[in-house]
Protein backbone atom coordinates (compact mmCIF):
# COMPACT_ATOMS: atom_id res chain seq x y z
CA UNK A 1 0.00 0.00 0.00
CA UNK A 2 1.80 3.29 -1.29
CA UNK A 3 1.64 6.48 1.12
CA UNK A 4 2.58 10.29 0.95
CA UNK A 5 6.13 10.62 2.02
CA UNK A 6 6.97 6.92 1.19
CA UNK A 7 10.33 6.52 -0.24
CA UNK A 8 11.02 4.32 -3.39
CA UNK A 9 13.93 3.33 -4.24
CA UNK A 10 15.64 5.51 -1.30
CA UNK A 11 15.30 8.35 -3.60
CA UNK A 12 11.77 9.39 -4.95
CA UNK A 13 9.67 10.78 -1.91
CA UNK A 14 5.99 9.97 -2.90
CA UNK A 15 3.96 13.44 -2.11
CA UNK A 16 0.28 13.23 -3.76
CA UNK A 17 -1.19 10.80 -5.91
CA UNK A 18 -2.08 11.83 -8.96
CA UNK A 19 -4.38 9.10 -10.79
CA UNK A 20 -5.20 5.50 -10.11
CA UNK A 21 -5.94 2.84 -12.63
CA UNK A 22 -6.14 -0.59 -13.04
CA UNK A 23 -2.43 -1.51 -13.70
CA UNK A 24 -1.27 1.01 -11.01
CA UNK A 25 -0.89 4.78 -9.79
CA UNK A 26 0.64 7.57 -10.55
CA UNK A 27 2.23 9.71 -7.80
CA UNK A 28 3.71 13.38 -7.52
CA UNK A 29 6.82 13.13 -5.95
CA UNK A 30 10.11 14.73 -5.01
CA UNK A 31 13.78 13.34 -6.43
CA UNK A 32 15.81 13.77 -3.06
CA UNK A 33 19.03 13.65 -5.49
CA UNK A 34 18.33 15.78 -7.79
CA UNK A 35 15.87 18.00 -6.19
CA UNK A 36 13.54 18.25 -8.06
CA UNK A 37 9.70 17.34 -8.87
CA UNK A 38 8.82 14.22 -10.88
CA UNK A 39 5.60 12.08 -11.71
CA UNK A 40 6.29 8.14 -10.61
CA UNK A 41 4.25 5.61 -12.28
CA UNK A 42 3.74 2.16 -10.26
CA UNK A 43 2.55 -0.79 -11.52
CA UNK A 44 0.79 -2.85 -9.44
CA UNK A 45 2.62 -5.52 -6.91
CA UNK A 46 0.10 -8.03 -7.72
CA UNK A 47 0.99 -7.18 -11.56
CA UNK A 48 4.83 -6.90 -11.03
CA UNK A 49 5.20 -10.78 -10.91
CA UNK A 50 3.14 -11.47 -14.12
CA UNK A 51 5.78 -11.40 -16.66
CA UNK A 52 3.37 -9.80 -19.49
CA UNK A 53 2.08 -6.80 -17.64
CA UNK A 54 6.04 -6.61 -16.34
CA UNK A 55 7.46 -6.62 -20.02
CA UNK A 56 5.06 -3.95 -21.50
CA UNK A 57 6.10 -1.97 -18.57
CA UNK A 58 9.74 -2.97 -19.15
CA UNK A 59 9.29 -1.70 -22.52
CA UNK A 60 7.37 1.78 -22.19
CA UNK A 61 10.40 2.93 -20.24
CA UNK A 62 12.79 1.66 -22.86
CA UNK A 63 10.20 2.97 -25.67
CA UNK A 64 9.49 6.40 -24.30
CA UNK A 65 13.37 7.07 -23.14
CA UNK A 66 14.73 6.66 -26.62
CA UNK A 67 12.51 9.17 -27.99
CA UNK A 68 13.67 13.26 -27.15
CA UNK A 69 10.72 15.88 -28.42
CA UNK A 70 9.44 18.36 -26.53
CA UNK A 71 5.99 17.37 -27.15
CA UNK A 72 6.42 13.59 -25.69
CA UNK A 73 6.44 13.41 -21.55
CA UNK A 74 9.99 12.52 -20.75
CA UNK A 75 11.35 9.60 -19.16
CA UNK A 76 14.08 10.11 -16.43
CA UNK A 77 14.50 6.96 -14.45
CA UNK A 78 12.83 3.26 -14.13
CA UNK A 79 13.49 0.57 -11.37
CA UNK A 80 12.24 -2.44 -9.90
CA UNK A 81 12.41 -2.37 -6.28
CA UNK A 82 11.08 -3.80 -2.65
CA UNK A 83 8.09 -1.91 -1.26
CA UNK A 84 7.33 -3.64 2.15
CA UNK A 85 6.80 -7.48 1.56
CA UNK A 86 6.44 -6.32 -2.19
CA UNK A 87 8.24 -5.88 -5.51
CA UNK A 88 7.46 -3.10 -7.67
CA UNK A 89 8.18 -1.83 -10.62
CA UNK A 90 8.29 2.30 -11.29
CA UNK A 91 8.96 4.60 -14.00
CA UNK A 92 9.98 8.21 -12.84
CA UNK A 93 8.49 10.95 -16.04
CA UNK A 94 8.84 14.47 -16.14
CA UNK A 95 5.33 16.05 -14.03
CA UNK A 96 3.20 17.49 -16.79
CA UNK A 97 1.25 20.16 -15.36
CA UNK A 98 -2.25 20.28 -17.52
CA UNK A 99 -5.10 17.44 -18.08
CA UNK A 100 -5.51 14.88 -20.36
CA UNK A 101 -7.61 15.98 -24.03
CA UNK A 102 -10.28 13.72 -22.06
CA UNK A 103 -10.81 15.74 -19.20
CA UNK A 104 -10.74 19.00 -21.19
CA UNK A 105 -13.64 17.25 -23.92
CA UNK A 106 -15.42 15.67 -20.44
CA UNK A 107 -15.70 19.66 -19.08
CA UNK A 108 -16.46 21.80 -22.34
CA UNK A 109 -18.06 19.31 -24.80
CA UNK A 110 -16.58 21.00 -28.27
CA UNK A 111 -12.97 22.16 -29.09
CA UNK A 112 -13.07 25.56 -31.30
CA UNK A 113 -11.16 24.23 -35.04
CA UNK A 114 -8.49 26.64 -34.58
CA UNK A 115 -7.40 24.97 -30.85
CA UNK A 116 -8.33 21.55 -32.51
CA UNK A 117 -6.07 21.85 -35.15
CA UNK A 118 -3.23 23.51 -32.96
CA UNK A 119 -3.47 20.04 -30.61
CA UNK A 120 -3.38 17.90 -33.27
CA UNK A 121 -1.00 19.13 -34.85
CA UNK A 122 1.38 19.20 -31.72
CA UNK A 123 0.56 15.71 -31.20
CA UNK A 124 1.38 14.60 -34.60
CA UNK A 125 4.72 16.09 -34.50
CA UNK A 126 5.34 13.88 -31.32
CA UNK A 127 4.03 11.14 -33.07
CA UNK A 128 6.22 11.77 -35.72
CA UNK A 129 9.55 11.30 -33.50
CA UNK A 130 8.01 7.85 -32.98
CA UNK A 131 7.15 7.13 -36.61
CA UNK A 132 11.06 8.13 -37.48
CA UNK A 133 12.60 6.01 -34.94
CA UNK A 134 10.01 2.80 -36.38
CA UNK A 135 8.02 3.16 -33.16
CA UNK A 136 4.47 2.71 -33.74
CA UNK A 137 2.31 4.00 -30.66
CA UNK A 138 -1.06 1.83 -31.03
CA UNK A 139 -3.30 3.86 -28.30
CA UNK A 140 -3.95 7.29 -29.47
CA UNK A 141 -6.68 8.68 -28.00
CA UNK A 142 -7.52 11.85 -25.43
CA UNK A 143 -6.65 10.36 -22.61
CA UNK A 144 -2.86 10.03 -23.64
CA UNK A 145 -2.74 13.61 -25.06
CA UNK A 146 -1.82 16.51 -22.14
CA UNK A 147 -2.34 19.51 -22.41
CA UNK A 148 -0.75 22.28 -20.17
CA UNK A 149 -2.50 25.39 -19.25
CA UNK A 150 -0.49 27.33 -21.95
CA UNK A 151 -1.46 25.08 -24.69
CA UNK A 152 1.33 22.90 -24.77
CA UNK A 153 0.53 19.44 -25.65
CA UNK A 154 2.75 16.08 -24.00
CA UNK A 155 1.79 12.97 -26.19
CA UNK A 156 2.11 9.90 -23.10
CA UNK A 157 1.72 5.72 -22.69
CA UNK A 158 3.80 4.41 -24.64
CA UNK A 159 2.98 1.24 -23.21
CA UNK A 160 1.79 -0.85 -25.90
CA UNK A 161 4.22 0.64 -28.85
CA UNK A 162 6.14 -1.64 -30.90
CA UNK A 163 8.67 -1.52 -33.81
CA UNK A 164 6.89 -1.75 -36.30
CA UNK A 165 8.83 -4.56 -37.96
CA UNK A 166 9.50 -6.17 -34.48
CA UNK A 167 7.79 -9.75 -32.94
CA UNK A 168 4.47 -8.72 -31.12
CA UNK A 169 4.64 -8.41 -27.31
CA UNK A 170 1.72 -10.02 -26.59
CA UNK A 171 0.03 -13.05 -28.77
CA UNK A 172 -0.03 -13.53 -32.43
CA UNK A 173 -3.04 -11.43 -33.97
CA UNK A 174 -3.96 -9.84 -30.27
CA UNK A 175 -5.64 -6.14 -31.14
CA UNK A 176 -4.30 -3.35 -29.21
CA UNK A 177 -5.57 -0.09 -28.81
CA UNK A 178 -9.03 1.26 -27.41
CA UNK A 179 -11.88 0.49 -30.10
CA UNK A 180 -13.04 3.84 -30.05
CA UNK A 181 -9.94 5.20 -31.49
CA UNK A 182 -8.64 1.97 -33.42
CA UNK A 183 -7.94 2.29 -37.11
CA UNK A 184 -9.33 -0.29 -39.12
CA UNK A 185 -6.33 -2.61 -40.18
CA UNK A 186 -5.75 -2.92 -36.75
CA UNK A 187 -9.43 -3.81 -35.83
CA UNK A 188 -8.94 -6.39 -38.38
CA UNK A 189 -5.86 -7.55 -36.67
CA UNK A 190 -3.36 -6.28 -39.22
CA UNK A 191 -0.17 -5.11 -38.09
CA UNK A 192 -0.56 -0.89 -36.76
CA UNK A 193 1.77 1.55 -38.92
CA UNK A 194 2.30 5.26 -38.41
CA UNK A 195 -0.76 5.63 -40.47
CA UNK A 196 -2.26 3.63 -37.92
CA UNK A 197 -2.02 6.57 -35.43
CA UNK A 198 -2.72 8.96 -37.93
CA UNK A 199 -6.08 7.72 -38.22
CA UNK A 200 -6.61 7.20 -34.69
CA UNK A 201 -5.43 11.14 -33.97
CA UNK A 202 -8.18 12.00 -36.46
CA UNK A 203 -10.94 10.14 -34.19
CA UNK A 204 -9.42 12.91 -31.61
CA UNK A 205 -9.72 15.64 -33.76
CA UNK A 206 -13.53 14.52 -34.94
CA UNK A 207 -14.20 14.13 -31.14
CA UNK A 208 -12.91 17.61 -30.61
CA UNK A 209 -14.97 19.29 -33.57
CA UNK A 210 -18.16 17.31 -33.28
CA UNK A 211 -18.33 16.88 -29.66
CA UNK A 212 -19.03 12.92 -29.68
CA UNK A 213 -17.31 9.58 -31.26
CA UNK A 214 -17.59 9.02 -34.35
CA UNK A 215 -18.98 5.34 -33.92
CA UNK A 216 -20.98 4.73 -30.51
CA UNK A 217 -22.37 1.74 -28.96
CA UNK A 218 -21.91 0.26 -25.40
CA UNK A 219 -20.18 -3.13 -27.15
CA UNK A 220 -16.61 -2.86 -28.09
CA UNK A 221 -16.60 -5.17 -30.94
CA UNK A 222 -19.60 -3.06 -32.49
CA UNK A 223 -17.13 -0.08 -32.50
CA UNK A 224 -14.64 -1.64 -34.15
CA UNK A 225 -16.56 -3.27 -37.16
CA UNK A 226 -17.91 0.19 -37.43
CA UNK A 227 -14.68 1.37 -37.99
CA UNK A 228 -13.98 -1.50 -40.27
CA UNK A 229 -16.94 -1.02 -42.61
CA UNK A 230 -18.93 2.43 -42.08
CA UNK A 231 -18.82 5.96 -42.63
CA UNK A 232 -18.26 9.08 -39.48
CA UNK A 233 -21.28 11.11 -39.24
CA UNK A 234 -20.96 14.34 -41.06
CA UNK A 235 -19.24 16.99 -38.74
CA UNK A 236 -21.60 20.21 -37.09
CA UNK A 237 -21.79 22.65 -40.33
CA UNK A 238 -20.63 25.17 -37.92
CA UNK A 239 -17.17 23.15 -38.38
CA UNK A 240 -14.95 25.31 -40.70
CA UNK A 241 -14.00 23.63 -44.21
CA UNK A 242 -10.15 23.40 -43.27
CA UNK A 243 -10.87 21.58 -40.35
CA UNK A 244 -13.55 19.58 -41.74
CA UNK A 245 -11.20 18.71 -44.91
CA UNK A 246 -8.20 17.81 -43.03
CA UNK A 247 -10.43 15.13 -40.49
CA UNK A 248 -12.06 13.95 -43.86
CA UNK A 249 -9.27 13.37 -45.49
CA UNK A 250 -7.60 11.59 -42.58
CA UNK A 251 -10.84 9.09 -41.57
CA UNK A 252 -10.55 6.77 -44.73
CA UNK A 253 -10.59 3.03 -44.21
CA UNK A 254 -7.65 2.56 -46.96
CA UNK A 255 -4.05 3.30 -44.71
CA UNK A 256 -2.94 4.05 -48.04
CA UNK A 257 -5.06 6.89 -48.98
CA UNK A 258 -4.11 8.53 -45.23
CA UNK A 259 -1.36 10.86 -44.45
CA UNK A 260 1.14 8.04 -43.84
CA UNK A 261 2.96 9.52 -40.74
CA UNK A 262 2.50 12.06 -37.65
CA UNK A 263 5.09 14.68 -39.97
CA UNK A 264 3.03 14.04 -42.83
CA UNK A 265 -0.48 14.70 -41.00
CA UNK A 266 1.55 17.58 -38.87
CA UNK A 267 2.00 19.28 -42.81
CA UNK A 268 -1.10 18.74 -43.90
CA UNK A 269 -2.45 20.58 -40.62
CA UNK A 270 0.00 23.20 -40.68
CA UNK A 271 -0.94 24.18 -44.64
CA UNK A 272 -4.61 24.36 -44.32
CA UNK A 273 -4.04 26.22 -41.15
CA UNK A 274 -1.54 28.68 -43.05
CA UNK A 275 -4.35 29.46 -45.56
CA UNK A 276 -3.24 27.04 -47.81
CA UNK A 277 -4.31 24.19 -49.95
CA UNK A 278 -4.95 20.67 -48.26
CA UNK A 279 -1.68 18.97 -49.33
CA UNK A 280 -2.62 15.29 -50.95
CA UNK A 281 -1.15 11.88 -48.81
CA UNK A 282 1.94 10.65 -50.23
CA UNK A 283 0.25 7.35 -50.70
CA UNK A 284 -2.07 8.99 -53.02
CA UNK A 285 0.23 9.51 -55.65
CA UNK A 286 0.43 5.75 -56.11
CA UNK A 287 -2.71 5.96 -58.49
CA UNK A 288 -1.91 8.07 -60.84
CA UNK A 289 1.71 6.44 -60.75
CA UNK A 290 0.30 2.59 -61.28
CA UNK A 291 -1.74 3.14 -64.61
CA UNK A 292 -5.20 4.69 -62.69
CA UNK A 293 -7.35 6.48 -65.12
CA UNK A 294 -6.61 10.38 -65.54
CA UNK A 295 -8.54 12.96 -65.43
CA UNK A 296 -9.63 15.27 -63.17
CA UNK A 297 -12.68 15.52 -60.63
CA UNK A 298 -15.00 17.68 -60.78
CA UNK A 299 -15.62 20.75 -58.28
CA UNK A 300 -18.58 20.28 -55.55
CA UNK A 301 -20.77 23.09 -54.23
CA UNK A 302 -20.31 23.98 -50.81
CA UNK A 303 -23.14 21.47 -48.75
CA UNK A 304 -23.36 19.18 -51.82
CA UNK A 305 -22.27 15.89 -51.39
CA UNK A 306 -19.34 14.64 -53.79
CA UNK A 307 -20.04 11.38 -55.70
CA UNK A 308 -18.94 8.28 -54.31
CA UNK A 309 -18.08 4.68 -55.09
CA UNK A 310 -20.59 1.66 -54.14
CA UNK A 311 -21.48 1.62 -50.54
CA UNK A 312 -21.33 5.57 -49.91
CA UNK A 313 -18.59 5.38 -48.25
CA UNK A 314 -14.60 4.55 -48.51
CA UNK A 315 -13.93 0.75 -48.60
CA UNK A 316 -10.77 -0.79 -48.68
CA UNK A 317 -9.96 -1.86 -52.13
CA UNK A 318 -6.77 -2.60 -53.63
CA UNK A 319 -3.94 -0.36 -54.54
CA UNK A 320 -1.65 0.46 -57.55
CA UNK A 321 1.78 0.11 -55.87
CA UNK A 322 2.91 3.62 -54.34
CA UNK A 323 5.07 5.47 -56.30
CA UNK A 324 8.14 7.67 -55.22
CA UNK A 325 6.82 10.99 -56.41
CA UNK A 326 6.23 13.66 -54.36
CA UNK A 327 3.13 14.07 -53.04
CA UNK A 328 0.43 16.95 -55.21
CA UNK A 329 -1.45 19.52 -53.74
CA UNK A 330 -5.20 19.78 -54.25
CA UNK A 331 -6.11 22.98 -56.54
CA UNK A 332 -8.61 25.18 -56.75
CA UNK A 333 -11.52 22.81 -58.79
CA UNK A 334 -10.66 20.19 -56.50
CA UNK A 335 -7.94 18.22 -59.01
CA UNK A 336 -5.03 16.97 -57.76
CA UNK A 337 -1.83 18.28 -59.71
CA UNK A 338 -1.35 14.80 -61.09
CA UNK A 339 -4.53 15.12 -62.38
CA UNK A 340 -5.78 11.56 -60.65
CA UNK A 341 -9.07 11.02 -59.88
CA UNK A 342 -9.03 9.86 -55.88
CA UNK A 343 -10.22 6.21 -55.16
CA UNK A 344 -13.77 5.65 -54.76
CA UNK A 345 -15.06 9.47 -56.89
CA UNK A 346 -16.81 8.25 -59.82
CA UNK A 347 -15.51 8.78 -63.59
CA UNK A 348 -18.82 10.07 -65.15
CA UNK A 349 -17.50 8.79 -68.65
CA UNK A 350 -16.65 5.72 -67.54
CA UNK A 351 -18.93 2.68 -67.87
CA UNK A 352 -18.45 -0.29 -65.69
CA UNK A 353 -18.09 -3.64 -67.50
CA UNK A 354 -21.27 -6.23 -66.53
CA UNK A 355 -20.48 -9.36 -64.84
CA UNK A 356 -22.91 -12.37 -65.32
CA UNK A 357 -25.64 -12.55 -61.95
CA UNK A 358 -23.68 -15.94 -60.94
CA UNK A 359 -20.67 -13.99 -60.40
CA UNK A 360 -22.59 -11.08 -58.09
CA UNK A 361 -24.08 -14.20 -55.96
CA UNK A 362 -20.70 -15.65 -55.17
CA UNK A 363 -19.24 -12.07 -54.38
CA UNK A 364 -22.22 -11.49 -52.57
CA UNK A 365 -21.77 -15.10 -50.49
CA UNK A 366 -17.92 -14.12 -50.08
CA UNK A 367 -18.61 -10.64 -48.47
CA UNK A 368 -20.97 -12.16 -45.62
CA UNK A 369 -18.79 -14.78 -44.89
CA UNK A 370 -15.59 -12.18 -44.66
CA UNK A 371 -18.15 -10.11 -42.16
CA UNK A 372 -18.95 -13.18 -40.42
CA UNK A 373 -15.67 -14.31 -39.97
CA UNK A 374 -14.18 -10.49 -39.01
CA UNK A 375 -17.17 -10.27 -36.49
CA UNK A 376 -15.72 -13.88 -34.68
CA UNK A 377 -12.05 -12.91 -35.05
CA UNK A 378 -12.52 -9.47 -33.31
CA UNK A 379 -15.04 -10.47 -30.29
CA UNK A 380 -12.08 -13.31 -29.74
CA UNK A 381 -9.27 -10.78 -30.01
CA UNK A 382 -10.72 -7.90 -28.11
CA UNK A 383 -11.75 -10.10 -25.46
CA UNK A 384 -14.30 -8.35 -23.82
CA UNK A 385 -18.31 -7.34 -24.71
CA UNK A 386 -17.91 -3.88 -24.13
CA UNK A 387 -15.90 -1.19 -22.81
CA UNK A 388 -16.46 -0.18 -19.29
CA UNK A 389 -18.70 2.67 -18.64
CA UNK A 390 -17.62 6.27 -17.16
CA UNK A 391 -16.82 5.21 -13.48
CA UNK A 392 -14.52 5.94 -10.43
CA UNK A 393 -11.03 6.11 -10.78
CA UNK A 394 -9.88 2.71 -9.96
CA UNK A 395 -13.03 1.29 -9.09
CA UNK A 396 -12.64 -2.05 -11.36
CA UNK A 397 -10.82 -4.65 -10.43
CA UNK A 398 -7.24 -5.70 -12.16
CA UNK A 399 -7.28 -9.02 -13.81
CA UNK A 400 -4.75 -11.77 -12.41
CA UNK A 401 -5.33 -14.45 -13.86
CA UNK A 402 -2.14 -13.67 -16.97
CA UNK A 403 -5.04 -13.05 -19.41
CA UNK A 404 -4.58 -9.60 -20.80
CA UNK A 405 -7.80 -7.27 -20.60
CA UNK A 406 -8.43 -3.91 -21.47
CA UNK A 407 -9.95 -3.16 -18.73
CA UNK A 408 -6.38 -3.87 -16.90
CA UNK A 409 -5.10 -1.25 -18.79
CA UNK A 410 -7.96 1.59 -19.55
CA UNK A 411 -9.63 1.88 -16.20
CA UNK A 412 -9.78 5.23 -14.46
CA UNK A 413 -7.90 8.22 -14.96
CA UNK A 414 -5.45 8.36 -17.66
CA UNK A 415 -3.00 10.90 -16.80
CA UNK A 416 0.37 9.35 -17.61
CA UNK A 417 -1.32 6.38 -19.24
CA UNK A 418 -3.83 4.68 -17.13
CA UNK A 419 -7.56 4.50 -17.98
CA UNK A 420 -9.59 6.29 -20.20
CA UNK A 421 -11.80 9.36 -21.05
CA UNK A 422 -15.62 9.20 -20.49
CA UNK A 423 -17.95 7.94 -23.11
CA UNK A 424 -18.25 11.49 -25.04
CA UNK A 425 -21.50 11.68 -26.77
CA UNK A 426 -24.96 9.98 -27.20
CA UNK A 427 -25.99 11.49 -31.20
CA UNK A 428 -26.52 8.66 -33.51
CA UNK A 429 -27.16 9.83 -37.56
CA UNK A 430 -27.93 8.24 -40.67
CA UNK A 431 -26.02 9.65 -43.09
CA UNK A 432 -22.09 9.74 -43.30
CA UNK A 433 -19.71 12.06 -44.18
CA UNK A 434 -20.59 13.62 -47.69
CA UNK A 435 -17.76 12.12 -49.95
CA UNK A 436 -13.94 12.68 -50.26
CA UNK A 437 -12.60 16.09 -48.94
CA UNK A 438 -10.94 16.41 -52.16
CA UNK A 439 -13.31 18.23 -53.85
CA UNK A 440 -14.26 20.30 -50.79
CA UNK A 441 -10.96 22.22 -49.79
CA UNK A 442 -8.93 24.35 -52.01
CA UNK A 443 -7.06 26.78 -49.03
CA UNK A 444 -9.11 29.97 -50.18
CA UNK A 445 -12.21 29.60 -47.85
CA UNK A 446 -11.67 30.24 -44.22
Amino acid sequence: MLSSGQLIAERYRLTSQIAVGGMGEVWEASDTRLDRTVAVKILKAELSGNAEFLHRFRAEAKTTASLNHQNIAAVHDYGETEAGESAIAFLVMELVEGEPLAGILQREGRIAADRTLDILEQAASALQAAHERGLVHRDVKPGNIMVTPAGGVKLTDFGIAKAADSAPVTRNGMVMGTAHYIAPEQALGQDAAPGSDVYSLAVCGYECLAGRRPFLSENAVTVAMMHIRDVPPPLPQDVPPYARAVIEATLVKDPRQRYASGGEFAAAIAAVRSGHALPVPSGMTGYAAGGATQHTTTAVPPGQAATVGPGSHPSMQPVSPVSAQQPGVMTGGGATSHGMTPPGMTNPGAHPRQRPAGMWILLTLAAVVVVAAVAVLLIVLLGRDSEPPPSRVGDQPPSTNGNWSQADYDNGDNRYGYGHGDKHGHEEHAEGMTGTPWTKWDGTEQ
